[in-house]
């Protein structure tokens, strides 16, 4: 993967894609739905969470949060953790009551490409096709 990305314009959004995939393996169950992936640009993982207590405790585990990441991702994808508050976004079925949905919804009419459809976790499956109709709707 890292090969891939090494020549490629638009590798921040394939690692915001996977800094997404990878969060409740990282940040745990009991916090994945209270704590979100804002993004990530230029190694910089910026996380949201609309409680002020929370985003100061886990001011406390940046670095725990970057060596989970660089066991995924690679040592240099993630160097840095920002915290900020405010709303969570409801994307993609997480909603700000910690509910989430069973199956992914695909809101597009665009076919995924065959690479995609062979994919056989469905959470994996679900942040390509996430990033791919992301990539189509920028064209």
């Amino acid at each position: 993967m890292q090969g891939f990305l090494k020549g490629w314009s638009q590798k921040a959004h394939v690692q915001t894609g996977l800094a997404y995939y990878y969060w409740p393996q990282v940040i745990g169950e009991s916090l994945k739905d209270k704590i979100e992936v804002s993004h990530v640009r230029n190694g910089v993982l910026w996380v949201k969470t609309p409680d002020p207590a929370l985003a100061h405790n886990l001011t406390f585990f940046k670095k725990e949060i970057i060596t989970k990441y660089r066991r995924f991702l690679g040592e240099n994808t993630i160097r840095s953790v920002r915290i900020t508050i405010g709303a969570l976004n409801a994307v993609d079925g997480h909603k700000t009551t910690g509910e989430t949905k069973k199956k992914p919804v695909r809101s597009h009419a665009l076919p995924l490409p065959e690479a995609i459809e062979g994919i056989k976790d469905p959470d994996l499956k679900q942040a390509f096709s996430r990033f791919y109709y992301a990539h189509q709707a920028q064209k």
